[in-house]
């Protein structure tokens, strides 16, 4: 078992010994718990420039579990040589046979050091990985973002904006009228047709179905 991590390092790489001869061990470096990778990854989870924020967190939990681990092992090690030392007894004590136990308790199972692109696979944010989670912030955002172009004229796209445009057009076919006045994206009001309403509105839906699925880079 590869425990160089834990240790303090010659400059050759191997563990600097205490006078008892058995290796020293390093402080524990700056670490993360999980509420802390939670907490960057909402705060940051809407701006990709900070996504390397939440990776180094990642990278500092990932720090926590190994060293949490070897916090148990240790004591493990202790509690494993204190069930092996056998007791002094004196050698004309009349005494019947001792029967020892071995010790069963099973050494704690070490995490796996991951990869990046693992640890933000694994379920962490209700249900689901920080990609996925990632994926879905961005999403809500540039949904919200939608802006499209129809005869010169930029209209909003956003889900909302959906929405009232297929009210408009259901209003304006029951009314039997062919245009109304409709704030546009630079929030300028202008009179438009019924046919720029639905071109308007089937192009948002477009640009909504580009941006629901994930696409492979």
């Amino acid at each position: 078992m590869n425990l160089t991590m834990f240790y303090e390092l010659d400059d050759s790489g191997s563990p600097v010994l205490d006078e008892h001869k058995q290796p020293i061990i390093r402080h524990r470096p700056e670490s993360k718990a999980l509420a802390d990778v939670l907490l960057v990854t909402r705060l940051h989870a809407a701006n990709p420039a900070m996504h390397h924020v939440i990776d180094k967190f990642i990278e500092l939990y990932a720090v926590t579990l190994q060293w949490d681990w070897f916090d148990q092992y240790q004591a493990w090690i202790e509690r494993k040589a204190d069930a092996e030392v056998l007791p002094e007894i004196a050698l004309d004590a009349d005494i019947d046979p001792i029967v020892f136990e071995p010790f069963a308790e099973p050494a704690p199972l070490r995490p796996e050091l991951l990869p990046m692109a693992q640890y933000r696979e694994v379920p962490l944010i209700d249900g689901i990985s920080i990609d996925e989670y990632l994926f879905r912030v961005l999403r809500f955002n540039a949904v919200r973002s939608i802006t499209v172009e129809v005869d010169g004229l930029v209209f909003d796209g956003d889900e909302d904006s959906q929405r009232r445009m297929l009210a408009a057009i259901h209003a304006s076919e029951d009314a039997g009228i062919t245009q109304t006045i409709w704030r546009l994206a630079d929030n300028s009001q202008i009179a438009v047709n019924l046919e720029q309403l639905r071109a308007a509105h089937a192009a948002a839906i477009i640009e909504q179905g580009k941006l629901w699925t994930k696409t492979e880079s």
